[in-house]
């Protein structure tokens, strides 16, 4: 941010030919602009509103509208995560799409709550600047409470054991806007290892739809 301060210069006396000659010099001062008495700049555009994009010269390769993309019915801000014969589908789901196509979204603190993490292709190689892809579902709470997670989502990360029962097989997250990303699944009920009870993999799928 830029601030301008205007300096303020005391006078305390000026003799009638000190006035003139600086009068003088103002109107002879081709490169000064006077802005006293004017009416204050137009305030600067604020959060919310649209600037006017500047007219391209001659010559300059007009911008390039985003790719349509075939939302299949679904509509803006849903998830939906089938594990094997359940489906939870839910609305109101906050997106988060950061650079290069890398998605967290989730309906956070809802039940059932559905939480879908999904890095841009290529994540393995950049460190550890992506969180891994994973699924969860969560249904109920307290004792009542059951998790469903594919991939790195939390509870896997805590259960080291269940990694190679549970993981994203694949997914697919296409170019332009809005984003409908898809993918393949194996799940696995985190809360029954928790308590020792069986549980087995479950294969499902998923898809969240983003503005």
């Amino acid at each position: 941010m830029l601030r301008s301060t205007n300096g303020q210069f005391g006078l305390k006396r000026m003799t009638t030919v000190g006035i003139v000659v600086a009068l003088g010099l103002v109107g002879c001062s081709g490169g000064t602009t006077d802005t006293a008495g004017t009416s204050p700049a137009a305030p600067a555009a604020t959060s919310g509103s649209v600037a006017t994009p500047a007219a391209t010269s001659a010559g300059d390769p007009a911008p390039t509208a985003a790719p349509s993309v075939d939302l299949g019915g679904a509509e803006l801000n849903t998830a939906v995560v089938v594990i094997g014969g359940d489906r939870y589908e839910v609305t109101g789901v906050r997106c988060d799409i950061f650079t290069a196509r890398y998605i967290q979204a989730g309906n956070y603190g809802e039940d059932p709550e559905v939480i879908i993490v999904l890095p841009p292709e290529g994540w393995e190689s950049q460190g550890d600047v992506f969180s891994p892809p994973s699924v969860s579902v969560t249904i109920g709470s307290g004792a009542d409470e059951t998790v469903w997670a594919a991939g790195d989502a939390t509870a896997v990360v805590f259960m080291p054991g269940l990694k190679g029962l549970s993981q994203i097989d694949s997914y697919t997250v296409p170019d332009g806007r809005p984003v409908h990303a898809t993918g393949t699944a194996t799940f696995i009920d985190t809360t029954s290892v928790a308590f020792g009870r069986d549980a087995k993999p479950v294969a499902g799928s998923f898809e969240v739809t983003c503005p």
